[in-house]
């Protein structure tokens, strides 16, 4: 009876340290974004900035994170979930609304912009997190090219897979541009783009 006490105190401390554990990283990762959101280079932000931003110790910080890139990394993990949840049910034919997973898919680039910065600035310079910013999109063009194998088996592979590199990449760069320097209203885009998807597929 004692052993079962003791395992059942020993379960709820080691939850408890996950759920902290989880915590601090959020606050770290939450911190990153707030100095990123404020106008700074990923490149220029230091470990310290970042430290000082979430209340922790820079021996904290690399209690979580091994160094910024897996920080980005992290930071990458968090924003694809966000946006692969947006078109979920398009891409694997649950739904049939093209313009609402767009717009979904655009609302977590927003919800997400001081990451999506890191990202693609980190992508220029770092190999490794341009690997992870590859396969990111792989991932929906993956996505888009099944949907749209499954809508017409016809279709000869090859042309299926460049379409969706093409739509996919397209679709990345309009909303990353168009959150940085806006041109015209987030409707117009969504509209522009539903035309050019419902022209391929």
């Amino acid at each position: 009876m004692r052993y079962f006490r003791w395992m059942s105190v020993l379960s709820r401390r080691e939850a408890t340290s996950l759920v902290q554990r989880t915590t601090t990283q959020e606050k770290i990762l939450d911190a990153a974004v707030t100095l990123l959101d404020s106008g700074g280079a990923f490149a220029e932000i230091t470990v310290g900035a970042i430290a000082e931003q979430a209340s922790v110790s820079r021996p904290t910080f690399y209690a979580y994170f091994r160094d910024k890139r897996d920080l980005v990394l992290a930071l990458g993990d968090r924003f694809e979930r966000e946006a692969h949840q947006a078109a979920d049910d398009w891409l694997s034919l649950r739904a049939d609304d093209l313009e609402a997973a767009l717009v979904g898919v655009l609302e977590s680039f927003r919800a997400q912009q001081g990451a999506l910065k890191a990202i693609t600035e980190a992508a220029g310079y770092d190999s490794e997190v341009a690997a992870f910013w590859r396969a990111f999109h792989e991932r929906f063009i993956v996505g888009v090219a099944g949907r749209a194998r499954r809508e017409d088996p016809s279709r000869a592979e090859q042309e299926l897979q460049a379409e969706a590199f093409a739509l996919v990449w397209m679709t990345e760069r309009c909303f990353t541009e168009h959150l940085e320097a806006p041109r015209v209203s987030d409707d117009a885009l969504i509209r522009a783009l539903v035309r050019l998807w419902h022209s391929t597929f």
